[in-house]
């Protein structure tokens, strides 16, 4: 009797349980084709965020080779300056000396009169009517003639001098009015700029922030690298197939090499950068501007804006060997340069839209990234 009330039970259930879960599952198809529609939507949204940052990059990529441009103009111009300083100081003190020339032309020139003067006016008629001797005469004559001569000479040179006092005190003025408006021009246009570029970074960094949850952060290390990754192979392809050129490439020797800036390190080689990729360079800390040498002497290779590494440089050694310097505020030299460790190739920035102010510095062998540390000095560094 008990099996036959549950069979009757089961019976009437099945019809209610199958009720059940077709609902069930038609709340779960309606579930996730909102949560389609919503992944869609976010999709669409984080690909326009992205394209707008691109579009930033791309902007603070003109924009900071523009202020680059403008910085190496600037030191360009402040060494024209410092020359012309020099220049004005030599012609001041020719000005000086040319005044006191123009002085003892006036003082001889009053002496003469004088001179005259006490002679109570010896003219020709008086010294023809006042001599019986001809020969004396004669020669009087020539001397009254000559001391006229020279009168005027000296007149001449006087008013010579003065002209040429004139002339180059108005140069003097224009050359320091032109050298000053080009300055002050200079300066405007690289204020301007740098307003400008501050207000990118910071639409840039509001962006970046936004689509920081989505892994961007992720993505970008990992387009630097192989972007980097990329240069490097065309770079090492380029140079083998370029053969020698002129001047010495000895390769590089460990431990030996200079310090391209002084600073903390803020980043070792082989450290975590992100998630699954590590550091494969130094980053150093710097203030703002301050002078970048390369660690050995070399031929510059490439010298512009890189998607992530902002401003760079990179040196052949030779024998394989790379150095490269990137985040500059600006570069001093161009591809075919040859740079001396003491010569200033870059100053210390955050280009490609950093946050931090610091020098990122890589070497490579065969293409491939080496620990700085095994290869730089242990002292002469702060970090």
């Amino acid at each position: 009797m008990t099996r036959i009330l549950i069979l009757l039970l089961l019976a009437f259930a099945t019809p209610v349980l199958a009720q059940d879960d077709a609902r069930e599952l038609a709340a779960r198809e309606a579930r996730l084709e909102a949560l389609q529609s919503r992944i869609g939507e976010l999709g669409e949204a984080l690909a326009s965020k992205r394209e707008r940052a691109g579009g930033l990059e791309a902007e603070l990529a003109r924009l900071e080779q523009r202020i680059g441009e403008q910085r190496r103009a600037l030191s360009r111009l402040d060494a024209s300056l410092a020359r012309q300083a020099e220049r004005i100081a030599d012609l001041r003190q020719r000005l000086e000396q040319t005044e006191q020339q123009a002085a003892g032309h006036r003082q001889i020139l009053i002496e003469s009169i004088r001179a005259m003067h006490r002679q109570g006016g010896a003219t020709p008629l008086r010294l023809l009517l006042g001599e019986s001797d001809p020969a004396r005469l004669q020669r009087l004559m020539a001397y009254q003639r000559r001391l006229g001569e020279v009168r005027g000479e000296r007149l001449e040179a006087a008013r010579a001098v003065i002209s040429r006092l004139s002339e180059r005190r108005k140069a003097l003025q224009v050359a320091l009015e032109a050298q000053r408006a080009d300055r002050e021009r200079r300066a405007a246009a690289l204020a301007k700029l740098q307003r400008t570029l501050g207000e990118r970074e910071a639409l840039l960094a509001s962006l970046r922030g936004e689509i920081e949850s989505d892994d961007a952060a992720l993505a970008a290390v990992r387009d630097e690298a192989a972007s980097l990754r990329s240069l490097i192979d065309s770079l090492r392809d380029e140079l083998s197939a370029a053969g020698p050129m002129t001047g010495e490439k000895r390769g590089l020797d460990r431990g030996r090499l200079d310090w391209p800036v002084e600073g903390p390190l803020l980043a070792r080689f082989g450290s975590e950068r992100v998630e699954g990729l590590n550091w494969t360079g130094l980053l150093i800390g710097g203030e703002a501007g301050a002078a970048v040498h390369p660690v050995a002497p070399g031929q510059v290779v490439f010298a512009d804006w890189l998607r992530g590494v902002g401003l760079l440089l990179i040196i052949d050694h030779g024998k394989g060997y790379l150095s490269l310097y990137g985040r500059n505020q600006a570069l001093y030299f161009d591809v075919g340069d040859w740079v001396d460790t003491n010569d200033v190739i870059a100053t210390v920035g955050r280009s490609g839209g950093r946050p931090e102010t610091a020098l990122y510095f890589e070497l490579r062998a065969g293409g491939e990234p080496v620990d700085p540390l095994a290869w730089l000095p242990a002292t002469g560094n702060r970090g």
